[in-house]
Parts: structure tokens; sequence; C-alpha cells
């Protein structure tokens, strides 16, 4: 069994419900089973190994970020953009197969940009934890089809097809900040690979804990 820890920041439950019934509708029109396994999250810091003997220094940790943030930022709000993807990726782009909500890219003082820089400071200087070797741009998004596999025009459909759903259910236009929370992902197919959704096929995934932003 591997295993790997996430810090994944959730939205406010009226946001959630939305982009469920969003999720839901678009999974269930194209058959994406791994999207429909995941909670609807964005993450922060995504698919990182720790020592269990460090967690309960990893989960102190993300309820400092947690306070921090909430200080500077209660409940800060974020632009939620609508649906994008990544059908005109190279083949080698982990979000080639994804479709997804997208949000503002944020510049370096949105509270956004704070937590995600100091989340990574945090695991990069915790013995025990070691940051995904493929660390790439911050993009702030949370999944609707995750590794689904879909042929290019069927993709492109699948867009097309998720953005009236977005409109018709109503995704509001801004997301405010609700809770940071601490998973922790198992999967027998993932091995040691887990940038390019080798778990997709068993992902199971425990929330640890929850702070409120």
């Amino acid at each position: 069994m591997s295993t790997r820890f996430g810090i994944e920041m959730v939205m406010e439950p009226a946001f959630t419900a939305r982009v469920y019934r969003t999720r839901n509708i678009v999974c269930g029109q194209y058959a994406s089973w791994a999207a429909e396994m995941h909670m609807l999250r964005m993450s922060v810091v995504s698919y990182f190994q720790c020592s269990d003997s460090v967690l309960d220094h990893l989960a102190r940790g993300v309820g400092r970020l947690a306070d921090e943030s909430r200080q500077r930022s209660p409940r800060f709000s974020i632009n939620c953009l609508g649906v994008g993807s990544g059908r005109n990726c190279d083949a080698a782009n982990r979000e080639r197969n994804n479709v997804f909500l997208e949000f503002q890219q944020t510049d370096a003082n949105h509270p956004l940009s704070i937590l995600q820089r100091d989340a990574v400071t945090m695991v990069g200087d915790l013995p025990g934890a070691d940051l995904p070797t493929e660390k790439g741009e911050f993009h702030p998004k949370i999944n609707l089809i995750e590794y689904a596999d879909l042929p290019p025009a069927v993709l492109a459909d699948a867009t097309d097809f998720a953005k009236g759903v977005a409109i018709d259910v109503g995704v509001p236009s801004v997301a405010r900040a609700w809770r940071l929370s601490l998973l922790r992902y198992q999967s027998e197919g993932a091995g040691d690979e887990w940038s390019h959704g080798s778990w997709a096929s068993d992902v199971r995934w425990e929330n640890l804990s929850s702070y409120v932003l």
C-alpha cells in the first residue's frame, strides 16, 4: 500500500454544494469514475510523503497555517473563472485529461498565495516529510474530471458540457475559504508514482484534521 498526504482547502458549503451537483452531472454523462471518488477541494500541497512519526507535528503545522491565515484574512475570497481543461496541454502535463473549475491566478500578496507558499515551506522544513518531486507553478483549481483518458474530441465535449452545467446549476463567481484539511491518501496501484494518476483506479482518502479558515 502506497501512502501520501495532502494539505487541501475546502470552500464554503454553499459553493461546494453547487460544485458537487455540477460534477455529479458531468461525471454521470462521461463515466469519469476517478473524479467521483475524490473530495472536492483545492490542493494547496498535494501527494507528499510524511513519516508517521512526525504526523502530529504535520497536523499542528497545518493548524498553525490556518490560524495565521484566519488572522490575516478570515474566510478570504477568490474569483472563480469557470470551467477550464487541460485538453491543449502536452502529453506530459498532469492536467491533460482533466476538466476543472479554475480560479483567478492571484498576486503574490493574496491570502491564498501566502497560504500556499507557507504550506510548501512548512512541509519542506519538516524532518520526515518530502515535497512532491514535480513542484510546478501553483494552479488554483477544483477538479471535476481527473485522468479520464477521454479521446480529445470527447474531452472537448465534456468541457463544453461542464461549462453549460456550471452555468445552469449556478456555480458562483466568487468562493470563500472555509476549512484547511490534512488528508491521507492510500493506493495499491500508485506505487511510488503519484504525479500521473496511477492512483486513480483505487485511491482511498481519509480526512485526518480540519481547521477553520
